[in-house]
């Protein structure tokens, strides 16, 4: 009792001085089924080879560094002596696991899509009816439910398929001394491995990003003066003119959004008519200049190929536009990846925004 205590007050401690790492993805609740296989090590000698075990797992990760979960797992297994006798046990565990991320230790600046795992735990083992045949005396003899304390420590690497899905291997070892009513089961090392699926809900929210503002110029209308006819003498009467149309200035502005798909820099066919408006406008403003601004969204990658990316589609719009006349050097590249969210949407903001002005 003393030492659950303990372990209680270091996992406390350690969830609050972990708390300043929490993220947009954390913390978050996880239940996971594993399966995988154990094998027992005693000193009686009894052949016990690796048999099945599963496992199924509630959990919360309360920081990016600290998580705690409460697992049931259970394995079944045959042996048999040299004497013939043979060896029929079942066993069910609840542990109650610290889990600390040291990928999130070790690299907190970013989304890490594979993750180290360490585990330390106190399992509650539960021997259940198990039983000693002895064929040459043709007697059975049967061990009583026992519940045993032990300790545990183990490694697990986390993949991060998406937001929600995660695909997780685990390994690790049980330290347990087991008492039954038969006999005394000096049971001391319980190595097990697992694999299986991690469901996570329950995220923060992350707040709505305000998309960017781009200030824009009043547009001028000049309407030219209707033509002054001198008064016309009474014979003959002519006809009257209509007034000509107001002459209208084009804009000395122009911004286009060229929106990508996911991990792409390629200019997709329904944006190839914002590449010819930029073009147009450029044509009748010869002396203004063009920005491309390179944008990726957030939610995917990290900061590194997002950065990459969004240069790559910059380079792209620049490219159509030099190809079809624009000067290179009336042209140039911002590249800002996933540091800013110019658009509410996150798929939005894989895109290229082009700003023009004389």
């Amino acid at each position: 009792m003393k030492y659950r205590i303990f372990l209680s007050m270091v996992a406390m401690l350690f969830a609050i001085n972990v708390s300043a790492q929490e993220t947009k993805d954390y913390p978050h609740a996880f239940i996971g089924v594993q399966g995988g296989v154990m094998r027992a090590y005693n000193g009686q000698g009894i052949d016990r080879k690796w048999n099945p075990m599963g496992a199924v797992s509630l959990g919360y990760n309360f920081t990016s560094v600290f998580g705690m979960r409460l697992q049931a797992n259970g394995s079944t297994w045959k042996a048999t002596l040299a004497d013939g006798s043979e060896y029929k046990s079942k066993i069910g565990n609840i542990d109650l696991d610290m889990m600390f991320n040291l990928s999130n230790v070790f690299f907190p600046h970013q989304k890490n899509t594979v993750n180290l795992i360490a585990i330390a735990g106190v399992p509650f083992e539960l021997a259940v009816p198990h039983a000693w045949v002895d064929n040459n005396a043709r007697a059975t003899a049967y061990g009583s439910d026992r519940w045993n304390t032990a300790w545990k420590v183990g490694g697990m690497i986390d993949f991060n398929l998406s937001k929600h899905w995660g695909f997780n291997i685990e390994a690790g070892t049980n330290y347990i001394r087991q008492n039954n009513e038969v006999y005394v089961d000096n049971n001391k090392w319980w190595p097990y491995a697992m694999a299986g699926l991690t469901f996570k809900f329950g995220h923060k929210k992350a707040k709505a990003e305000e998309p960017a503002v781009i200030e824009e110029k009043e547009y001028v209308y000049v309407e030219e003066p209707a033509e002054v006819k001198p008064e016309p003498k009474p014979e003959p009467k002519p006809e009257p003119k209509p007034d000509p149309a107001p002459v209208v200035k084009k804009p000395v502005k122009i911004t286009e959004n060229i929106f990508f798909d996911l991990a792409k820099a390629d200019i997709k066919d329904e944006q190839a008519g914002k590449i010819g408006k930029i073009m147009e406008w450029a044509n009748e403003h010869p002396k203004a200049n063009i920005v491309l601004t390179g944008y990726a969204d957030k939610e995917t990658g990290n900061a590194g190929v997002n950065k990459r990316i969004a240069k790559q589609r910059a380079n792209a719009v620049k490219k159509a536009l030099v190809e079809k006349g624009i000067a290179e050097d009336r042209l140039k590249i911002e590249v800002k990846g996933d540091t800013e969210q110019p658009f509410a949407n996150n798929d939005d903001n894989r895109a290229v925004i082009a700003f023009g002005e004389e």
